[in-house]
């Protein structure tokens, strides 16, 4: 039976889901050529020019949404890949001034002189607690708009207006989903403390927030696909039971209670089910129950094993897992209506778990035992393109895939904390997220909200 609670968000959470809606659409420009062929071995970056932030017409200056503004704008575009940034506004040829946005305002020979092929160019006013922005995204050589976008919503949500259209540069120049309005679930432990909590920050790691606080153990948190949900595990009631928040509705309910264990669940494409492992006879299985009820649907695994870390392939057909019926823990496949036999992916090192299956390029990546440390590596499916990704000299755990699969997250001890780390889906570009005290574990990389 389920078990509900009330759960109460911050009003800063309700206007992250409810606030925020773009206020107008500007007509694109004619179908731009193609800046960048994503399958190339050798992908270029596309030099961006992003210019400093001016008043709207009519408005006064907020430097501080100005500098604040922009720098979150150079630093997605840089945590991207995608673009050469051509930072530095001493180098530009136009200096800023009241009411250049728009397509003859400017002369476009000044961005592609220093070499700019695209140009960002933003205004905004902000009156009390309210905030207008424009953002208009130019391709300097066509001389032509790509994509020119308004939002208005409150001074305190800037970070959030800013990745919004982000997310817009990126899919308007590649056609993938940004990732700068997704958020990062974690579990939490203070110093010397025996809780852990559930907790919630940016990409990255800005505006954390505490999801529990109940004394108790939390972990494991998945995200849904519309990120509207989270399920955990937490021994409040001393068994590891599965918990789900619902933040649109504000409650939490009790989804699984099996007695032994209920833990690792990850949710299918469409948010209807979960699969997650539970205890059978005297080890765990992989099992599927529905998402919203918590009724168990089908049993995936009958092992004398121990089962555990399922996830599901893109198209709901598969379900990777971690079984050690081979007498290491190691990588498996089934198919998630029980039809297919199950089969063996990785082969090589003794100790292969916690793998995430890729929505965009068809890629599992786990954490490997390498020379006795945790290592982050990826997979194909089909056994194919083993690749090592971390050489780290301490322990790499518990991957997790961006919304667009071009980044990879995990967590890494660093000078005695678990911090969040990032790197690119090759293993470059690694960037460390967290920089406090407290401890991560199994981190869980949401969508784009």
């Amino acid at each position: 039976m389920k078990k509900t609670v009330r759960y109460f968000t911050s009003p800063t959470t309700v206007l992250f889901f409810l606030l925020l809606l773009p206020g107008l659409f500007f007509p694109p420009a004619a179908r731009a050529r193609v800046y960048l062929e994503l399958d190339s071995p050798n992908l270029r970056r596309v030099p961006i020019a992003v210019a400093p932030l001016i008043p709207l017409c009519g408005s006064s200056e907020d430097r501080t949404i100005a500098d604040t503004g922009r720098q979150i704008l150079l630093d997605d575009l840089e945590f991207s890949t995608f673009f050469k940034l051509l930072s530095d506004p001493s180098t530009y040829l136009e200096k800023p001034q009241k009411c250049n946005l728009t397509k003859g305002t400017f002369d476009f020979r000044n961005w592609s002189l220093i070499g700019a092929e695209l140009l960002l160019k933003t205004g905004y006013s902000a009156v009390g607690d309210r905030l207008v922005v424009e953002f208009r995204l130019y391709d300097t050589l066509a001389g032509k708009m790509i994509v020119g976008k308004r939002y208005r919503g409150r001074r305190k949500n800037l970070r959030l207006i800013f990745h919004k259209f982000s997310n817009q540069v990126v899919k308007s120049v590649t056609g993938l989903p940004g990732e700068f309005t997704s958020k990062i679930a974690f579990s939490g432990r203070k110093k010397n403390g025996t809780a852990q909590e559930l907790y919630s920050c940016d990409y990255d790691g800005h505006e954390r927030r505490q999801l529990t606080r109940n004394g108790s153990l939390n972990l494991s948190p998945a995200w849904s696909h519309d990120t509207n949900k989270l399920v955990f595990t937490s021994y409040r009631r001393h068994n590891p039971d599965l918990y789900l928040i619902d933040f649109l509705k504000g409650k939490e309910v009790l989804l699984a209670s099996r007695k032994g264990i209920n833990t690792a669940a990850d949710w299918s494409a469409r948010d209807r089910y979960l699969t997650l492992m539970q205890r059978y006879e005297s080890h765990s299985e992989i099992t599927i129950i529905n998402a919203l009820t918590g009724k168990s649907i089908r049993r995936l695994t009958h092992s004398k094993a121990n089962q555990a870390s399922p996830c599901w392939s893109p198209d709901n057909s598969m379900i990777a897992f971690v079984s050690d019926r081979s007498g290491t823990p190691q990588i498996y496949l089934t198919a998630a209506d029980g039809g297919t036999p199950w089969k063996r992916l990785t082969l090589s090192e003794v100790y292969n778990a916690n793998p995430d299956w890729s929505p965009h390029n068809n890629t599992i990546v786990f954490t490997s035992r390498i020379d006795g440390i945790f290592q982050i590596c990826t997979i194909k499916p089909d056994g194919s393109g083993f690749r090592q990704l971390t050489y780290a000299p301490s322990n790499c755990e518990t991957p997790s895939w961006s919304p667009n699969g071009r980044h990879i997250l995990f967590t890494r001890k660093l000078n005695g904390t678990y911090q969040l780390m990032v790197m690119d889906e090759k293993g470059r570009n690694l960037k460390q997220v967290t920089f406090d005290k407290l401890d991560k574990f199994s981190p869980d990389w949401s969508g784009n909200r």
